[in-house]
């Protein structure tokens, strides 16, 4: 497989960072849910999207005997009971069990003024079993010990912090899970913690599928793992570190990305359909334009363009009218049209992506503002094209 999945989560960055989409309404459930023989007393009723049982977050976890609270600057649930913490953003593909990425079945949506979480992951990384009955289901929690990822050390885990919560100084150890080439890397990391005191992870900010430097080389972030803690000389190894350390090496947490990368580009290109419908199919869309200046005071044009279409983009021709600042026309040197044609040539501008061009206006030299720009011709790296009729 080697460079396959670098190559592909490439295009996925561009996939996560287009607009949001809409998506089929979610379908509400006649659903009840017990926890340890207690109904759970929902506002929002549970919901079915993609196949994936969502619950209302404060409520579940409540009643699952965790703290629930609500970091509305991040986006983020964080769930706590002792030193077990799940954290939760919405509208993330992946969430964290004791700073474990896990790859969830739907992200966590809002509905009705309430954030609705997968309940699959909240049982999963609890340990907690679940069955059906009729239109029921029935919940039943186990010691935390039994939990996946569960670490026995005095520690309160999120996607970016770890704190400290006993009254002792340590060291805590930790390792990040890196892709390159084909390959999943680890690296190594400590921080040393006061009593009580919070640390940040290296690369804190980063989400799987991230692209981060470590040691000069750019790898892919997958997440990361507490291995240990040091206190007073003395080691003390993470109960769930080793089902940690599989859970990234054995291909599968790569499986769900090349699955998540599928799952994104599609949506992407029916975005890009949607937008290139709206754009009278003209391959590039103009996002915009300014006028700046070179070295010798004469304008130029700035136009931002998008690829709307699955192909790459490989020369293209545009053309506008030339205005000045009293709105008249800034007619050329040598012509008495203020129509300017410009080409682009010996280019490479792949689905989706948006690059700003520039043409000199020396010649039309009162220039200040362009009006009526259009995409004339277009050519592809399959040797197709397209023209304006």
């Amino acid at each position: 497989m080697k460079k396959s999945l670098l190559m592909i989560m490439m295009v996925l960055v561009l996939a996560w960072s287009m607009p949001a989409m809409s998506v089929a309404a979610a379908k509400a459930e006649d659903k009840s849910v017990y926890i340890n023989g207690t109904k759970v007393k929902y506002a929002q009723a549970p919901l079915t999207e993609n196949g994936t049982t969502l619950v209302s977050a404060r409520e579940t976890i409540e009643g699952l005997g965790l703290t629930f609270s609500w970091d509305g600057a991040n986006k983020r649930i964080i769930a706590t009971k002792d030193t077990m913490t799940l954290a939760i953003v919405l509208g993330a593909p992946t969430a964290t069990a004791n700073g474990v990425s896990v790859f969830l079945g739907t992200p966590a949506v809002e509905r009705n003024g309430r954030v609705m979480v997968p309940l699959r992951f909240l049982l999963d990384s609890l340990g907690a079993s679940m069955t059906t009955k009729g239109n029921s289901l029935l919940i039943k929690t186990t010691s935390l010990e039994k939990s996946k990822f569960y670490t026995g050390l005095p520690l309160e885990i999120t996607n970016t912090t770890v704190k400290n919560l006993s009254t002792d100084n340590i060291t805590v150890n930790y390792v990040e899970y890196l892709y390159l080439d084909g390959e999943t890397y680890t690296a190594d990391y400590s921080m040393t913690l006061n009593a009580r005191q919070k640390g940040v992870f290296e690369h804190s900010s980063a989400k799987p599928g991230d692209y981060i430097d470590v040691d000069y080389d750019e790898y892919m972030f997958f997440g990361r793992a507490i291995q240990s803690i040091e206190v007073k000389d003395k080691e003390t190894v993470s109960k769930g570190y080793t089902k940690a350390d599989n859970h990234y090496l054995d291909g599968t947490f790569e499986d769900n990305m090349r699955k998540l990368y599928e799952q994104k580009v599609a949506e992407y290109k029916k975005y890009l359909k949607q937008e290139l419908s709206k754009n009278k199919n003209i391959p590039f869309k103009i996002e915009g334009y300014n006028i700046s200046y070179d070295v010798l005071g004469d304008p130029e044009a700035n136009i931002k363009l998008t690829n709307l279409t699955e192909k790459t983009i490989v020369a293209f021709e545009i053309s506008f009218s030339t205005y000045d600042a009293y709105g008249d026309k800034a007619n050329g040197l040598f012509t008495d049209s203020n129509r300017f044609y410009g080409r682009g040539s010996n280019i490479s501008v792949g689905m989706g992506e948006t690059y700003t061009f520039t043409w000199s206006l020396s010649l039309y030299d009162t220039t200040s503002t362009l009006k009526n720009i259009q995409i004339d011709r277009v050519a592809y790296s399959d040797g197709t094209s397209w023209k304006k009729k």
